[in-house]
Parts: C-alpha cells; sequence; structure tokens
C-alpha cells in the first residue's frame, strides 16, 4: 500500500494481481487466467496504465530474457496458494492457470471497499486499468510481448537492470 500526498492510501501490486486475475475470471471463456507470461505481461501493462498520471512509481521490474519481470512474483503466487486465495494449476507441465478461491474474492472485494472509501480516485482509476485489461486480456503472453510499446522498450534494457 502506498499513499499519494499523505492524504489518499491506494493499493500496492499485490491488489492488482487479485484485479488482473479476477478480470480474466470473468471475461474470458476459459474463466480463469492461463500463462506464467502473460500474467507477468499483463502486470507490467497495469503499472504502465498507472505510471501514465503519475498514480504509482514505486512498482519496479527486472529485465530478463523475456523482458520485464516483477521478482518475487512466483513466490508471491505461491504464498498466497498456501493461504487459499489463489489456485495454481499446473497444464502439461508447461504453463499454469490462475484462479482467485472464494476467499481470494472475498479478499480482493474487502481491499476494494476499502480503498473505495478512502480514496476518491480509486474507482475512476480501476475503471482505466479494466479498460485497458478490456483490450489486452484477449492476447496471449507473446502477443502482449510483441504488440506492446512499453514492453519492447523495456526488452533494451540490460539482462538484470532494474525497470523503474
Amino acid at each position: 500500500m502506498i499513499t499519494l500526498d499523505n492524504s489518499r492510501v491506494f493499493p500496492d501490486k499485490t491488489y492488482w494481481i487479485f484485479d488482473i486475475v479476477e478480470f480474466a475470471e470473468q471475461v474470458l471463456p476459459e474463466e480463469s487466467l492461463i500463462g506464467k507470461l502473460k500474467l507477468e505481461k499483463l502486470n507490467v501493462k497495469v503499472r504502465e496504465e498507472l505510471k501514465q498520471d503519475d498514480i504509482y512509481d514505486q512498482w519496479t521490474f527486472v529485465r530478463n530474457f523475456r523482458g520485464p519481470t516483477d521478482p518475487g512474483l512466483s513466490r508471491l503466487l505461491d504464498k498466497y496458494q498456501k493461504l487459499e486465495l489463489f489456485e495454481l494449476e499446473e497444464i502439461q507441465n508447461r504453463t499454469v492457470k490462475y484462479k482467485l478461491t472464494q476467499k481470494g474474492r472475498n479478499f480482493k472485494q474487502g481491499c476494494e471497499k476499502y480503498f473505495s472509501k478512502i480514496n476518491p480516485d480509486f474507482q475512476c482509476i480501476s475503471n482505466r486499468v479494466h479498460t485497458m485489461l478490456s483490450k489486452e486480456i484477449n492476447k496471449s503472453g507473446k502477443e502482449l510481448v510483441e504488440t506492446s510499446e512499453e514492453i519492447q522498450e523495456m526488452k533494451k534494457k540490460f539482462l538484470g537492470e532494474k525497470i523503474l
């Protein structure tokens, strides 16, 4: 959680992971988000959407061979699985299917209510993120990498370099 102007609290990247997966469950026919690469790149796209208006600037990525990645994301999702907030299902030892459990949905809804009450801009910002997600959610991880100018620009960084 970060604070803007010392008066408005804004969710950190954890909330947006829940939001990405829930959004995918609502709009995709498979009712889940499938693919590590896809989750990583949607994560980048959300951060870039929030950065456009200097809404959020404390979310760093590291450049690896596939472009920008969020260090620790896999460990975080494993912890959420142990807390029964997420279901992670490996498909044919190749990819992962992400779903929120009911407990995870309840947690996300509680966070959403909290942020809506204490930050008058939260719903508008959330709507902006959802507008972007609606344009990108049907793309594969590879398509997200290939079609995103932001991701292509980040891929030009040196391997291991932090991307702010």
